[in-house]
């Protein structure tokens, strides 16, 4: 099953990815705004700078076990063990569907190049960050499962993207697109509808 838009045609898993992604800067915007409202401005330029990097990094990125186990010890810092097992487990089936779709094959004895090392390191922070705004949630378990769907999407959506067969810079600026209209909804979201509401991390 395909979703096809002129000559761009998108299989299922991607568009899932897709969503994925959008969802979760659409929850860090929300994170975005409640550091400005609470006039942390430091802190919000470098989630901001960082939701940036990530852009370039997600496609790149072979940190996706480092994401997987960043985004389980964030939930369970933040609720329980049972929360983070959940998370563990959409991240494992998730991860058992999306690498048979693109036929992945792991290769141990390759030598990450310095972009890729950067585009790990920067994924992992991103992947955090992330993990901490989608605990505004208010049900636990649905923020579990949403921070489960993250971490696979992040390990899986850069080979998913090859299968469309464009350029790099036609990648990019699909992500970019994606990224930047979902953090800017979720920041106008929050700043017009809610009071933030800070997690434990500040």
């Amino acid at each position: 099953m395909a979703l096809k838009v002129g000559r761009l045609e998108v299989g299922l898993r991607l568009l899932v990815s897709f969503t994925s992604i959008a969802i979760a800067y659409g929850y860090l915007g929300s994170y975005l705004s409640t550091l400005t409202t609470n006039h942390n401005q430091t802190l919000a330029g470098l989630v901001f700078a960082l939701a940036i990097a990530g852009i370039f990094a997600i496609p790149q990125s072979l940190g996706g076990l480092l994401a997987m186990i960043a985004s389980v010890v964030v939930v369970y810092w933040q609720s329980n063990l049972i929360y983070s097992l959940i998370t563990l487990g959409v991240c494992l089936v998730l991860y058992w569907l999306g690498f048979s779709d693109v036929d992945y094959h792991p290769e141990p004895d390759k030598k990450l190049s310095i972009v890729e090392i950067l585009a790990t390191i920067v994924t992992l922070t991103l992947t955090i960050a992330i993990s901490i705004s989608l605990l505004q949630i208010p049900v636990s378990w649905i923020a579990s499962i949403a921070t489960g769907f993250l971490a696979a999407t992040i390990t899986l959506i850069g080979k998913q993207i090859k299968f469309l067969e464009l350029s790099k810079i036609t990648n990019f600026i699909i992500l970019g697109i994606l990224t930047s209209s979902s953090l800017a909804i979720g920041f106008a979201i929050r700043a017009i509808f809610y009071t933030p509401k800070f997690t434990d991390f500040l």
